[in-house]
Formats: C-alpha cells, structure tokens, sequence
C-alpha cells in the first residue's frame, strides 16, 4: 500500500455528536461510536453481541441500538454474550 492512502475501513472521521450519525448505520460508522474497527463490529454482529440486520454483504445497525448497547456496558455493568 502507498503512503498516505487510506485502508478499507478506516475512516479518517470522529464522531463527536449523535447528530452526526445516521440513523442506519453500517459496520464503518458503528466502528466510529464504539471506537473499534469494523470487521469487530461485524463480528459481533455476527455473534450476536450486537443488534443488526445484514443487507447483502454488508450489516447495518440502527443507531438507537448502538446508544443502547453502550448504555447497557456502563450502566449494567456489561453485556454478556
């Protein structure tokens, strides 16, 4: 791979306000809440750790899901798969 050429995957974006996700989301966007990369989203999607629906070869996750999992790791005291 070139220097300075971006990778599959690996958005260059932050997320900083729910706002600035949608509403549908896939694997690259939920990678950007949770802070982890994509292919481990779809793992867990995959797993079934992760609520979401996959749409030809790609997931999707709705982004009140994705709030919902976070809350269920800090407020629950953690998700068991």
């Amino acid at each position: 791979m070139r220097r300075g050429q971006r990778t599959v995957n690996k958005p260059r974006r932050v997320i900083h306000s729910m706002d600035e996700l949608p509403i549908v989301c896939d694997a690259a966007e939920a990678g950007l809440l949770l802070r982890v990369n994509p292919e481990t989203i779809n793992r867990m999607a995959r797993d079934g750790i992760l609520p979401g629906v996959k749409i030809g070869n790609a997931w999707k996750f709705r982004r009140d899901d994705l709030v919902s999992y976070l809350d269920k790791l800090f407020y629950d005291g953690g998700v068991t798969p």
